[in-house]
């Protein structure tokens, strides 16, 4: 071979991907920690890029996000209770606030001060004197928008890459929204690629979402700026299940995949201008082999008003479909999962044509752990073709 003409793929690294240390540029970018809905009155306990967090909301009613650790003796936060938008720890009960900085030590009285020991003597022992004095327990940046609490993990906000994602279709006139919140046992490459694959909905999702007909498929692969965009060339798509309803008058779909660095994908099935549904699914990697994936459901039916009222009368019916079509891609992470790590030779793939997209979402992650220098992947726009 010659390895000019074919240069190597970068290999994808679940290990290094999930960890806050070694994910490079990966880390630089939002990552939901939870719905607004989630983040009450009780301290949440999350994990991104193996990083233990507790969430929380402050005085202003502002989420927090502070590291998952005491300063006293290191219990973990998240499993004491929050009061006056301060957290409190369940050992000792020192008290924090949305910043970290330690407000309360009640072993210190009312004077919340040490009293028989001089300062010397403090100095001596090694001992802190006050709060004030105790230092802060680390936190990170929040951002809240579109139902959902994103953080920021990087060392400098200001230089996050990208602004949140934004959930489609969510201030639309006409759509209606609704989220669902899955843990799959597989790491953050592997998922998007499955999200945005059509080739396994013939086998993984047959009768629930599309069934075989042994028919080309002709697509576009567009890769730029950190983007993935696929664009399908099949206007008749017969989808199953919930497909129909969408469009019972058999109008023309246009179907395109959109991945966004690093963890984004966004799914688009339209017919004309008043009917179809988006699905964007949003990857937070807990570790290698772990994430949470916050998906927005949005769909419009190709009716006006009384459309509308129908949509939502049947959301409960539209989460149970969603619920058994995911739930079908978390076992079939578990089996890709159990594959590779029972094999114990790594992660290895072969591709064909009809994996181009994954390759150009590879090549785009591999770029990130790898620091991100430079301007990243050339653009790139091909025509491939793959059957179903």
């Amino acid at each position: 071979m010659d390895d000019a003409k074919h240069p190597p793929r970068r290999a994808v690294d679940l290990e290094a991907e999930a960890d806050l240390a070694r994910c490079g540029a990966l880390k630089d970018f939002w990552y939901v920690g939870c719905l607004s809905s989630e983040l009450q009155g009780k301290p949440l306990s999350r994990t991104i890029l193996g990083t233990p967090l507790v969430l929380f909301r402050d005085a202003q009613g502002r989420p927090a996000a502070l590291l998952d650790r005491c300063l006293h003796r290191n219990a973990r936060l998240s499993a004491g209770d929050c009061f006056d938008g301060k957290i409190g720890c369940p050992y000792h009960g020192w008290v924090y606030d949305g910043s970290g900085a330690c407000t309360e030590i009640p072993s210190l009285g009312p004077a919340q001060q040490g009293r028989l020991l001089d300062a010397a003597g403090h100095a001596k022992a090694g001992l802190e004197a006050c709060p004030g004095d105790v230092g802060r327990v680390p936190s990170f940046a929040t951002r809240e928008q579109d139902g959902l609490v994103f953080v920021y993990l990087g060392t400098d906000v200001t230089q996050a890459r990208r602004e949140p994602f934004r959930v489609p279709k969510v201030e639309e006139p006409g759509w209606t929204v609704y989220f669902m919140v899955t843990r799959f046992p597989n790491g953050v490459t592997n998922l998007v690629e499955n999200f945005m694959d059509v080739p396994h909905t013939v086998f993984v999702h047959r009768g629930w979402f599309r069934n075989r007909k042994v028919r080309p498929v002709p697509a576009t692969v567009a890769r730029r700026d950190g983007e993935v965009l696929v664009t399908y060339e099949q206007q008749q798509d017969e989808l199953t299940g919930a497909g129909f309803l969408m469009n019972p008058t058999g109008e023309p779909m246009v179907h395109t995949d959109h991945f966004f660095m690093p963890n984004v994908t966004r799914v688009d099935y339209l017919w004309g201008a008043r009917s179809g549904y988006v699905i964007s699914s949003q990857v937070t990697p807990i570790g290698p082999l772990e994430s949470l994936v916050y998906t927005s459901i949005s769909y419009r039916l190709p009716w006006d008003v009384p459309g509308h009222l129908v949509a939502r009368g049947l959301k409960r019916a539209m989460k149970w479909y969603t619920t058994q079509v995911i739930g079908q891609d978390v076992d079939i992470m578990r089996v890709q999962n159990e594959g590779f790590t029972r094999a114990k030779r790594g992660l290895e793939f072969t591709s064909t044509e009809a994996d181009l997209l994954h390759a150009d979402i590879e090549e785009v992650r591999g770029w990130l752990r790898e620091g991100g220098s430079g301007d990243g992947p050339e653009p790139a726009n091909r025509r491939i073709e793959f059957w179903i």
